[in-house]
């Protein structure tokens, strides 16, 4: 289906319109400062959260849904509001996310109750869709190259945002009186954000045809939410009821399956997720979503629990709970920024599976030893540097092994499911703590080492699903090659000729080029 211009008509050969660069190049400072705020916002939460579950008399189970909620929301919303950005227009429809996330960080602010702070998260997940559109955005206004080389500096306004908002964050709420008014300074910023992509932002002109497929889009996400509350609510509710909301889940996704495969414009595609050439990667995407945020509420919990009150913990204040979270989000800085060096020297199916297993290591070296602060410093290092890797190289991997026109389909497919294996790894890690209880509302140790654990496996489980992905795609390339018929070297054009006399490398190597990076 091709995309149509509102000003120049349809498009040649399915490709976009010319760019229109007056007035579009301003809008990347300014988008930069619009993800900055979104760093902030992401940084900044979850250090507050540990305070806030102690003034709403929640336990870590309860907080772990909180961000369960969240990711639930963002993986239906990313692939929902990409779709409506194309049709209607992406400015549009971050204006309207912006907003909505203004709603969730009140809603979190206001919260004197678990379903209003679920509340809070749920429409906090929107979040998640502001980077996607603003991606979207700026490959219309500026074409494809120039919009390529914009996602540097958003991308690094995010990170920067959300290290200084970690930081920030923990240094001003050392009081627990401050947690109230910070909760208030962070649902503000999307107001101040409201400014620039109301009126500064220019808007999108590229516009596709089609329509949405809200039949999929319930399905989903009444799916995915009967899933969740069967989860998080297993030590709460009687057991036949957590059955029933577990099968009621089941069967509506696999509607939603049925669905995909027989609408003409699915919002996701399924068929993506079963190619051999793909499924793979995503089932390391999902593997990496589920060790990465499953335990990052469960981990802030331990920090901030009291030895004198619970026999574990750190007892750390939120600026210690900032300070703990800098050498994970450093090291997956450096990982992300070397990623590519790495895999062209290396192999970038080697250098993912080393990913997984410093994960592995860094949560397994929690696991056994979580008493002291350097033991988390430690080990949040090993497991960011790794993450850095996976999340650098996993988009680029998954880019190699689709046809080119079904580029965003893959990688809306792949930050979908990364976001959904937040959700079910949150609702598992709250099923977890809210089982294991030394007392009513205080969670065993071993309920954390627990999480802790599963998260070592679930890398390491990706260890050998990353080298064999490296063997199946040479091997595939290779058989591609024989059954190709081949043409002299006279016969072909110049572009494609050996050069000095060598042929040039298969596309399942590494050495053919620099591995691409996705959105991540």
């Amino acid at each position: 289906m091709r995309d149509t211009d509102s000003r120049t008509g349809p498009d040649i050969a399915g490709r976009r319109p010319a760019p229109r660069p007056a007035g579009s190049l301003r809008a990347v400072p300014l988008l930069a400062a619009v993800e900055f705020a979104s760093g902030v916002l992401q940084g900044g939460f979850p250090i507050l959260l540990p305070r806030l579950g102690e003034r709403l008399h929640l336990d870590a189970g309860d907080l772990g849904l909180a961000l369960g909620a969240e990711f639930l929301v963002a993986g239906v919303a990313v692939p929902l509001t990409s779709r409506l950005g194309d049709l209607y227009g992406h400015r549009l429809l971050l204006r309207i996310t912006t907003v909505l996330t203004l709603l969730g960080g009140v809603c979190t602010a206001f919260a004197d109750s678990l379903p209003m702070l679920l509340l809070g998260r749920a429409l906090g997940g929107f979040l998640a869709s502001w980077l996607p559109l603003e991606f979207a955005l700026l490959r219309d206004r500026l074409g494809e190259e120039r919009g390529s080389r914009a996602v540097g500096p958003l991308v690094g306004a995010l990170t920067v945002g959300s290290t200084l908002g970690a930081v920030a964050v923990g240094g001003l709420g050392a009081s627990p009186a401050a947690t109230r008014p910070l909760l208030w300074a962070l649902a503000a910023l999307p107001a101040l954000t409201l400014p620039v992509v109301w009126r500064l932002v220019p808007e999108s002109v590229t516009r596709a045809r089609g329509r949405i497929d809200w039949a999929g889009s319930a399905l989903l996400s009444l799916g995915l939410a009967l899933l969740l509350c069967s989860l998080a609510g297993s030590a709460a509710l009687p057991a036949a009821a957590t059955a029933v909301a577990a099968a009621l889940g089941l069967a509506l996704l696999a509607l939603f399956v049925r669905q995909e495969l027989r609408t003409a414009e699915p919002m996701v595609d399924v068929r993506v997720l079963s190619r051999r050439a793909t499924a793979p990667v995503f089932v390391l995407s999902f593997l990496l979503g589920c060790a990465l945020y499953g335990a990052q509420g469960p981990t802030l919990a331990f920090q901030a629990a009291d030895p004198a009150v619970t026999g574990y913990g750190l007892a750390a204040v939120p600026l210690q709970l900032g300070l703990l979270v800098l050498p994970q989000t450093l090291a997956a800085m450096a990982g992300a920024l070397v990623a590519d060096r790495l895999a062209r020297r290396y192999d970038a199916a080697r250098m993912l599976a080393l990913g997984f297993a410093l994960c592995a290591g860094g949560y397994g070296s929690i696991a056994l030893a979580h008493a002291a602060f350097w033991q988390f410093a430690t080990a949040g290092a090993v497991t960011g540097f790794g993450a850095g890797l996976g999340l650098s190289l996993l988009p680029g991997l998954l880019i190699r092994r689709l046809p080119a026109e079904q580029t965003g389909i893959g990688t809306g497919v792949y930050n979908t499911l990364k976001s959904l294996a937040g959700a079910a790894a949150g609702a598992g890690a709250a099923t977890v703590l809210d089982r294991l209880l030394l007392r009513p509302g205080v969670p065993t140790e071993g309920a954390y080492i627990g999480i802790w654990l599963c998260c070592a496996l679930t890398c390491a489980a990706g260890v050998p699903v990353a080298v064999a992905v490296g063997g199946a795609v040479s091997g595939g390339a290779r058989a591609a090659a024989q059954l190709r018929p081949e043409r002299p070297a006279t016969d072909r054009p110049a572009a494609e000729r050996p050069a000095h006399g060598r042929e040039p490398a298969s596309a399942g190597q590494t050495s053919s080029g620099p591995v691409k990076s996705g959105e991540v």
